[in-house]
């Protein structure tokens, strides 16, 4: 969409509609378009382009734990906009929710074209 991890506010990250719920593990999303709506559905102006092929993106990323306390209470825990505006660095122990310069390979095998 253009816009850099300084102005890239939780809802625009949440109204693009890529998720997965992870109880243990590792999950994927396979991301096929910037946003994952469909138009006639929604009020507003939605951007429905497809990721393009040996291009490059950031990928914003927005966390919610819902956990309990020790009284059985609800203890939403999430991810600030401060913090997915750092950098992941270390997926194993991540400090920020933004992955820069994120390259889509391009897949297509080549034409071969023989000349005599």
């Amino acid at each position: 969409s253009g816009q850099t991890s300084a102005d890239m506010p939780i809802n625009r990250i949440l109204t693009a509609s890529w998720s997965a719920s992870v109880g243990s593990g590792t999950a994927t999303i396979d991301i096929t378009d910037i946003e994952n709506v469909d138009p006639t559905l929604t009020v507003r102006d939605d951007e429905v382009a497809p990721i393009a092929e040996a291009r490059q993106y950031d990928v914003y990323c927005w966390a919610q734990d819902i956990a309990v306390d020790s009284y059985g209470s609800p203890r939403p825990q999430y991810m600030t906009h401060a913090y997915i505006g750092g950098n992941v660095g270390s997926t194993t122990n991540p400090s920020g929710g933004t992955t820069t310069h994120v390259w889509v390979v391009d897949s297509t095998p080549p034409q071969m074209v023989m000349r005599r």
